[in-house]
């Protein structure tokens, strides 16, 4: 155990004390009393570091379940934020594909439809998609499937022209599917989290 300049000072003063007591008294007379002292001393000094060693005990068993609620409600403020983000998330991609895929349907009934408001839409739709999902799968375990077949139905939307109306009803099917197969994988993941209390790892 460490010494602080209080436990110094209180076995410099104590033996001093005791020292002074024992120089104004007679040796021939007052042997008896001097080994009383000295273990009277030794006995104070061992009572206050016993104390001393209590309180840092108890102090520090005190800050165990304090340190251990700090990060318990840490991690609780992380998994509502993400799940609150994650909701907005699911909000803006739905109301999105939503107008998108009304235009579309629009569109293949020979309605007159804003075509750079289908442009703009099949833009926030992807930037709201995992961006590594525009790549070729390298593993068999393909964890963005669903993202990599909204990028593919998104690509097919831009590959195509406001006349070419007869796959525009295709192409709104397509997306209505994978859009609520996303949705409800996230809304389950969500669900999960709430649950449990800890964040699903997704690989990138």
């Amino acid at each position: 155990m460490s010494f602080t300049r209080e436990d110094i000072v209180f076995v410099a003063s104590t033996v001093v004390a005791a020292l002074t007591a024992i120089a104004a008294m007679k040796f021939d007379e007052t042997v008896g009393i001097a080994i009383a002292a000295f273990g009277a001393l030794a006995g104070s000094i061992f009572s206050y570091f016993k104390a001393r060693r209590a309180e840092k005990h108890a102090i520090e068993l005190a800050t165990i379940p304090a340190n251990a609620t700090i990060e318990t409600t840490a991690k609780t403020v992380l998994v509502q934020t993400v799940t609150n983000e994650r909701a907005k998330w699911r909000s803006e991609i739905r109301e999105a594909a939503a107008e998108l895929i009304s235009l579309l349907r629009a569109s293949k009934e020979g309605k007159r439809v804003d075509w750079q408001r289908v442009v703009r839409l099949q833009t926030d739709v992807r930037l709201r998609l995992n961006p590594h999902a525009r790549q070729a799968a390298t593993a068999d375990d393909d964890t963005h499937e669903i993202d990599r077949r909204l990028h593919t139905a998104l690509d097919n939307i831009l590959a195509s022209s406001s006349r070419a109306k007869i796959g525009h009803g295709a192409l709104a099917d397509s997306v209505e599917t994978e859009i609520g197969l996303l949705l409800k994988n996230e809304w389950e993941k969500s669900k999960t989290e709430a649950v449990t209390g800890k964040l699903e790892d997704k690989p990138a």
